[in-house]
C-alpha cells in the first residue's frame, strides 16, 4: 500500500468517526503546539534576561571598595576604603584578561532648567566606562579624552531625563545645572528601557559628566586623592569570568592593602555571574517535559483511535490476509495509516504554534516580558517528538492488526 492510499483510508476513517477523531487530532494538535509554544516562550524567558543584564553594559563586571573584613582585622580596625586613579591607571597596566576598564561615581544631585527641576543620578565618567556601557546616541555626541583633560562642563542626558527637562526637542547645546553648576548639554543616550542587576537608576534617568569634572566640583571630605566610585570593566571571554575576576581582585587588593580573598574590602558585582545562578536550562528542560507530556497524551489518544479501527476492521484484515495479503503488508498498512493521522494532527499542531508565537511576538509588550522566540530548531524539535509519538502509537496497532486469524474472523458472521 502506497503512502496516498494509506492517507486516504485514514482520512475515511477518521470522517467516520467524527467526534472520536475530533478528540484524538486536538489532542495530537495542542500538543504540538505547546512544545512549539513552551519552548519559544523558555527562549523568550533566556533572551529577555540575557538583554535586561547587558542593557547595562555587555559583559559588563563592576569592582566597588568596602571596608577591611573581620575576618581579617579586629573590629575597630574596619576601616572603610576606596578606589583612586591610580588603582585604575594599575588595572590598566597589569590585567591581561579584561577588554576593557573604566572608572566611574556618582551621585543624586539636582538637575534644572528654568523652573523644572530633577533629582538624577549624576555619573561622572571617562571615555571607557562609556564604551563599557555600550548605550548607543539619540543625538550628539559622547564624553570624549578631551573633556576630561580639559575639565569641561558637558554633560549627556539619558532619554527620559531629556524628555522631562527638555522636552521631546531639546537637546544638543542647552544650557542645564547641576547642583546650581552650568553644564551644556553635548549629547542624548537612545531609549534603554528597563534594565536588570543595575547599580543605581536606570540609563535613561542618568547624566553623564566627565569624571575630572566631578571630582572638582563634588570632592569627597575623606580624601584630597582623584577617588574613584566603582571600576568597571568588559570581560573578554565569558568562559574566563572566574578567572579575570581572581586577576583584577589581586590587583586591586594589592594597590588597597589587603589580602586578595578579603571579599568584603573587594567587592565584585557582575550580570554574568547573576545569570549563572539562575536555572535557565533546568526551567527549558521542564518547560519541554511538560509540552512533550501533553504531546504524549495525544499520541495515546491516537493509539486508542487505531486500536479500535483494528478491532472494527477485523472481518476486513481476514479477508485480505485470506486473499493472499501478508500480514507484513497488512502491519505496513496500519502503521502508515497511524503515522498520517499524527502527521495531520502534528502539522495542524505546528500551523497553530507558529501562528501562536507570531502573534505574541507582535504585540507590544512591556521590556521586561517574556515573548516567544522562534527558530528552525524549535521547529525542529517538535517534529522530532511528533515523530517519535507517530512511531511509537503506530507500533502496537500494527502489530495488533498483523496478528489477526483469518479462519477466525470469517466465522464472525
Amino acid at each position: 500500500m502506497s503512502f496516498r492510499d494509506a492517507l486516504l483510508q485514514a482520512l475515511r476513517h477518521l470522517r467516520a468517526h467524527r467526534l472520536r477523531s475530533l478528540l484524538t487530532l486536538f489532542g495530537l494538535v495542542w500538543g504540538t503546539a505547546s512544545v512549539i509554544f513552551m519552548v519559544a516562550w523558555g527562549e523568550g524567558v533566556t533572551q529577555m534576561l540575557e538583554l535586561g543584564f547587558a542593557k547595562t553594559g555587555k559583559n559588563l563586571g563592576q569592582f566597588f571598595a568596602g571596608r577591611i573584613g573581620e575576618d581579617f582585622t579586629a573590629a575597630v580596625d574596619r576601616r572603610y576604603l576606596w578606589y583612586t586613579q591610580d588603582d585604575v591607571d594599575r588595572l590598566r597596566r597589569r590585567a591581561r584578561l579584561p577588554a576593557l576598564i573604566g572608572a566611574q561615581t556618582q551621585e543624586h544631585l539636582p538637575l534644572a532648567l528654568g523652573q523644572r527641576a530633577l533629582d538624577i543620578d549624576v555619573r561622572g565618567m571617562d571615555p571607557e566606562a562609556v564604551a563599557i556601557r555600550g548605550v548607543a546616541l539619540a543625538s550628539g555626541r559622547t564624553l570624549s579624552q578631551m573633556d576630561l583633560s580639559q575639565h569641561r562642563r558637558v554633560v549627556v542626558l539619558g532619554h527620559d531625563v531629556r524628555q522631562k527637562l527638555l522636552g521631546a526637542r531639546g537637546g544638543i547645546g542647552a544650557w542645564v545645572r547641576i547642583a546650581g553648576q552650568p553644564f551644556q548639554v553635548v549629547g542624548v543616550l537612545a531609549r534603554m528601557g528597563d534594565q536588570l542587576g543595575r547599580d543605581g537608576d536606570k540609563i535613561d534617568d542618568q547624566a553623564w559628566v566627565p569624571i575630572t569634572t566631578f571630582r572638582v566640583l563634588w570632592p569627597r571630605w575623606w580624601t584630597d586623592q582623584p577617588w574613584v566610585e566603582s571600576i568597571l570593566y568588559r570581560l573578554r571571554d565569558r568562559h574566563l569570568r572566574l578567572e579575570t575576576e581572581r586577576e583584577m581582585r589581586a590587583i586591586l587588593a594589592e594597590g588597597l592593602g589587603v589580602r586578595s580573598d578579603d571579599t568584603e574590602a573587594v567587592l565584585h558585582w557582575s550580570s554574568l555571574e547573576l545569570l549563572s545562578q539562575l536555572p535557565l536550562d533546568q526551567m527549558r528542560g521542564v518547560l519541554f517535559a511538560l509540552a512533550s507530556a501533553t504531546l504524549v497524551i495525544g499520541g495515546i489518544g491516537t493509539l486508542n483511535l487505531m486500536l479500535d479501527s483494528v478491532h472494527e476492521r477485523r472481518q476486513e484484515i481476514g479477508v485480505r490476509l485470506a486473499v493472499g495479503a501478508r500480514r507484513r503488508d497488512v502491519t505496513l498498512h496500519f502503521f502508515l495509516e497511524t503515522l498520517c493521522v499524527v502527521a495531520l494532527g502534528g502539522l495542524l499542531g505546528v500551523a497553530l504554534g507558529l501562528a501562536g508565537c507570531a502573534l505574541l511576538a507582535s504585540l507590544d509588550f512591556p521590556d521586561l516580558v517574556p515573548v516567544p522566540v522562534l527558530s528552525w530548531r524549535i521547529v525542529a524539535l517538535a517534529l522530532a517528538v511528533m515523530t517519535a509519538v507517530g512511531f511509537g502509537a503506530g507500533v502496537v496497532p500494527a502489530w495488533r492488526a498483523a496478528q489477526v486469524d483469518p479462519a477466525m474472523t470469517l466465522r464472525m458472521e
